[in-house]
């Protein structure tokens, strides 16, 4: 659960710095340009699976999935929300891990659905801010796929690597960066515009670096091979440890809850004592994996 936790930080800053100096960018590109730096930081260790260029081909398909489909929709949505804001999108996404596994492992432990419960009403009690009824079902919509897409890929990959214990994550995770990076390049030759990367500020170009090589390179590989150490319930709560540790991080560093009242500290507080009692409660022996 160390990985999780550590990940979780690691996008906690993630929200404020991608609102702050690349939203507003064509979301495909700023896709492409994270998942392809992510690559880099695998790419010498890369191999082809034990079972050859089929296996490689499924990893990238996760890929695809999980990274390609899930950053293009997640960007989209920093250009219209705050960062805050699609933190809070982010909460049902507990909820989605275990209804993928329940289906996936063809039962539905009802302390899976307990565990995700709780992390959806910790991260709720969290984030507090007003609705824009003029932007809030669209871009909520749009992180929903956002967020099934993260839940299959993470589950999909828990099990192939069950599946494939022999194999060392290192050597083969680069795959599917591969395949969310090749989705959002075909995407953007028929959709983007590939000059605005000549407007790009050096700040912009720094905050690509840190959310390529750290949030995305290290922390999808962290995230999900820590997920291949947990049980469905853990890997369900710990999806939401990053809501609070977001509304933190904008208070502290990003000045975003500049009006933060008594009550709301109380809440935030509450939040996470929920989702971190959830976890722990989740890692009990009764729980199925």
């Amino acid at each position: 659960m160390t990985r999780l936790i550590l990940v979780s930080w690691l996008w906690a800053f993630s929200f404020g710095i991608n609102k702050q100096w690349v939203a507003g960018a064509d979301p495909v590109l700023v896709s492409f340009i994270r998942l392809a730096l992510a690559l880099l930081v695998l790419l010498p260790w890369l191999r082809l699976p034990r079972s050859g260029r089929s296996a490689a081909a499924g990893l990238m398909g996760i890929g695809a999935v999980q990274f390609g489909l899930m950053y293009v929709a997640l960007n989209y949505c920093f250009i219209v929300l705050q960062a805050y804001q699609v933190a809070l999108f982010t909460i049902l996404t507990p909820l989605y891990v275990a209804m993928i596994h329940s289906r996936r492992a063809g039962r539905a432990p009802a302390g899976l659905y307990a565990a995700a419960a709780a992390a959806l009403l910790g991260a709720a009690l969290a984030e507090r801010w007003a609705a824009d009824s003029r932007t809030f079902w669209s871009a909520f919509a749009v992180m929903q796929v956002s967020n099934l897409a993260f839940a299959w890929g993470q589950v999909a990959y828990r099990d192939w690597r069950r599946r494939n214990p022999a194999e060392s994550d290192v050597n083969i995770f680069g795959w599917l960066y591969l395949g969310g990076a090749l989705v959002c390049a075909v995407w953007a030759v028929f959709g983007s515009n590939w000059a605005e990367l000549f407007s790009y500020s050096p700040q912009r170009w720094g905050a690509l670096l840190y959310l390529g090589l750290a949030a995305s390179g290290a922390g999808f590989f962290l995230w999900n091979t820590g997920a291949t150490q947990v049980k469905p319930g853990v890997l369900a709560v710990m999806n939401n440890l990053k809501t609070p540790l977001a509304v933190l991080v904008s208070a502290l560093v990003w000045g975003a809850y500049a009006g933060m009242r008594p009550r709301d500290w109380l809440f935030l507080a509450a939040g996470t004592l929920l989702i971190t009692g959830a976890a722990a409660a989740a890692r009990r022996p009764a729980e199925e994996t």
